[in-house]
């Protein structure tokens, strides 16, 4: 289960609305780059475009603008517009480079990688170490970046830079070593958790400490540190995620249900509904699962998965034998994603029933 360990390779788009209006006889004014903003967190990716056009008619600032411009694409997964918004973004930067223009490069590096141009994203890494030599999570991502060009030895010297910055950052340690096997390269990534396991005990976090169980396959005992941490700290959606997997890898269904419904009751975590719908797959309840589903449909803000939540809500409707919902839902998903074969020929057998 990758997706519930470290999310530092996967940086979330952060489509959080800026506040740039001008103040005016008290009241402040919304701009429309604002807007476009707002727009882009609501998904609503043709508003957002308009929005932001109209902020280059009305001379708004064409860097943060542009910036939006490739968040809205991103949203799109039209990478190759992203990255074309996000270079005309760096062109209207000042002589000075500011912490936009680093946020801007990690967004590009983002592009890079998901159109596989690896080498094209280390050099985005590279420019931001050249100016920020202790930027740890640009060591990180640049060491992963050499790990899907097959250069193991680059990326542990970068992962090692990481590490040495911070020396007490074992949650990094772990992250590397995740990433590490995620690659195949097992045994270049035992030392980064065995350096971990060396440490005083009561250095560590329960959360490392579970995380560190669940890659052993203890999953009892991740289960006990894991809660423990949950105890003690507000917990996050990572620390959850990973508790209601290692509640799975005992078959244990009906508690991961329990833990993630509890946090998505207190939280708008997309991602956390769309798990609790897969438990109650799991355990056959399809209603409880299509309500999970919708009810991560309804949260907007950051939703990165609201595809695959329609497309599970489809699979429910299906289970149930509701054919005609289905094949509604299945013909605004292409009309919305586009289509296939294997698409049309689900919708060829929904519209059949």
């Amino acid at each position: 289960m990758r997706k519930t360990t470290s999310n530092r390779l996967k940086i979330a788009v952060c489509m959080a609305a800026m506040v740039l209006g001008l103040g005016g006889c008290g009241q402040k004014k919304t701009t429309y780059l604002e807007k476009g903003l707002n727009a882009v967190t609501q998904q609503d990716y043709r508003a957002a475009q308009e929005a932001l056009s109209q902020a280059l008619v009305a001379g708004e600032d064409e860097e943060q603008v542009y910036r939006a411009m490739g968040l809205a694409y991103m949203g799109q997964k039209d990478y190759a517009r992203a990255l074309g918004s996000f270079t005309r973004a760096l062109g209207e930067a000042g002589i000075r480079p500011t912490e936009l223009e680093y946020d801007i490069n990690y967004y590009m590096a983002i592009c890079y990688y998901k159109l596989g141009e690896y080498d094209a994203a280390i050099s985005c890494y590279d420019a931001i170490i050249g100016l920020m030599p202790k930027e740890t999570r640009a060591y990180f991502l640049r060491g992963n970046m050499k790990l899907c060009l097959k250069d193991v030895d680059g990326a542990v010297a970068d992962f090692d830079q990481a590490v040495e910055i911070n020396k007490k950052d074992y949650g990094m340690y772990i992250d590397i070593y995740d990433h590490m096997v995620q690659h195949d390269y097992a045994v270049q990534a035992q030392p980064y958790l065995d350096y971990v396991m060396s440490v005083d005990s009561k250095e560590i976090s329960d959360y490392d400490k579970g995380r560190i169980s669940y890659y052993q396959g203890q999953y009892v005992q991740a289960c006990n540190y894991l809660e423990r941490a949950r105890q003690e700290n507000k917990a996050g959606a990572e620390l959850i995620s990973l508790l209601g997997e290692c509640y799975k890898r005992q078959g244990q269904y009906d508690y991961a249900a329990v833990v993630y419904g509890g946090y998505a009751d207190e939280h708008q975590d997309a991602e956390i509904c769309n798990q609790l719908g897969l438990c109650y797959v799991e355990q056959g309840d399809y209603e409880q699962a299509l309500l999970a589903f919708q009810k991560g449909k309804e949260i907007r803000e950051n939703n990165t998965c609201m595809q695959t939540l329609k497309k599970n809500e489809i699979a429910c409707y299906e289970y149930m034998h509701d054919y005609r919902t289905a094949a509604d839902l299945l013909k605004e998903y292409m009309d919305t994603y586009g289509s296939d074969e294997i698409l049309q020929k689900e919708y060829a057998f929904l519209t059949t029933r």
